[in-house]
């Protein structure tokens, strides 16, 4: 299987335990995503909603590695307001050339998640071969497993 890179955005950090969860055990690399401005409290959910609605890209910083180097990135992100979370959008729309093969996992409340994986395959410009979409609710639960199971399989497969 080709190198595995899991590209996430976090912001109350759901996307973040699930993406340690999957490098945990895949051994992939993990790359975090962070919004060079904060997104705490009232205000910082209200820029959320703004960036979506008005389709921002803000500014992001990350790790360091480089997406060229991997055979398949994993975008880690949650889905806010029924789609893609707008530092997300910023790390596709940087990397788009070096994205090889994409899969896509992500956290939400309970609507969205196919609307945020169309989009991130949109602005990439290539499909999406696999996509993991679990709730907070599943998460604090711990009824996500078999769901994370049959996505690493059909990452495995693709």
């Amino acid at each position: 299987m080709a190198k595995v890179l899991i590209a996430c955005y976090s912001r109350s950090g759901y996307t973040r335990s699930l993406a340690e969860e999957m490098a945990g055990m895949t051994g992939w690399d993990l790359e975090e995503i962070t919004d060079l401005h904060p997104r705490t409290g009232n205000w910082g959910f209200i820029r959320c909603l703004l960036d979506v609605f008005l389709d921002r890209r803000p500014g992001i910083q990350t790790t360091g590695k480089d997406p060229s180097a991997y055979g398949l990135v994993v975008l880690a992100a949650p889905v806010w307001a029924r789609s893609l979370s707008a530092p997300m959008r910023s790390y596709i729309a940087r990397h788009r050339p070096e994205l090889k093969a994409l899969a896509f996992a992500c956290t939400y409340g309970g609507r969205g998640a196919e609307n945020a994986a169309r989009l991130a395959s949109t602005i990439a410009g290539k499909p999406v071969k696999a996509v993991l979409a679990v709730t907070s609710q599943e998460l604090d639960q711990g009824d996500y497993r078999a769901k994370l199971d049959a996505f690493l399989a059909e990452i495995r497969r693709a």
